[in-house]
């Protein structure tokens, strides 16, 4: 395991950020290692040292911005209950997170759509940054003032996390100005899955229960 001194840091976080800038700027597929390590002033030696590939960089735009959003929702939970809020501070922070990344994630999305590639949200690769993903969930529902029902409590978390990707591919083709409908999706769609998760508890949802965790598991079952 490399031991990284405060320069080494500097470095890495200097090839990352030229890197991602220059994803934003050509494509990532048009951008090459070489160039990373010509427009950051870096060997090609000292980059792929930092980075194996431009996939390896990827991955760590994405532990980085998971890291930033664990530490703002938890935040966020500290001086807010509610769980409405909480949840809908997720989504938009996450949404906010990304807004300067909105070229580079455009072409991404191409990529991370297919299963088979190790940048898709559903790959073997992401699996810990998926994990981290759903426990952001996981703690804004269970220190929240909502208890949902036992038979749902452990899916609930994974379910909204889902509910967060197909948000992100929504922002992602918003061509509204300042991704407007992305936030008014956001207000209403939420809005409705929440009075569904108030009333879940009720007798007579428990059928409609059981249906929603079996396409889960099917969903699940799918992906993995």
């Amino acid at each position: 395991m490399k031991k990284e001194t405060e320069k080494s840091l500097k470095t890495k976080n200097l090839i990352y950020e030229t890197a991602i800038s220059l994803f934003q700027s050509e494509g990532f597929d048009k951008a090459t290692m070489r160039e990373i390590s010509k427009k950051a002033e870096v060997s090609l030696g000292l980059t792929y040292y930092h980075f194996k590939s431009k996939e390896e960089i990827v991955f760590h735009f994405y532990e980085k911005t998971q890291e930033e959003s664990y530490s703002l929702n938890l935040k966020y939970c500290e001086k807010e209950r509610d769980f409405k809020k909480r949840i809908i501070n997720i989504l938009t922070t996450k949404i906010e997170q990304f807004d300067p990344y909105s070229n580079f994630l455009h072409v991404l999305a191409r990529t991370a759509v297919d299963p088979k590639s190790p940048l898709s949200p559903f790959s073997t690769e992401t699996s810990n940054i998926r994990k981290n993903a759903v426990e952001i969930f996981q703690h804004a529902i269970t220190s929240s003032n909502y208890k949902p029902p036992e038979d749902l409590k452990i899916a609930l978390p994974a379910i909204l996390w889902m509910y967060q990707m197909s948000i992100i591919y929504f922002w992602i083709l918003d061509k509204s100005k300042g991704k407007e409908k992305t936030y008014t999706l956001i207000e209403v769609s939420f809005d409705l899955i929440f009075k569904l998760l108030r009333i879940s508890r009720l007798p007579f949802m428990k059928p409609i229960r059981k249906t929603i965790l079996k396409l889960y598991s099917f969903i699940l079952g799918s992906v993995n």
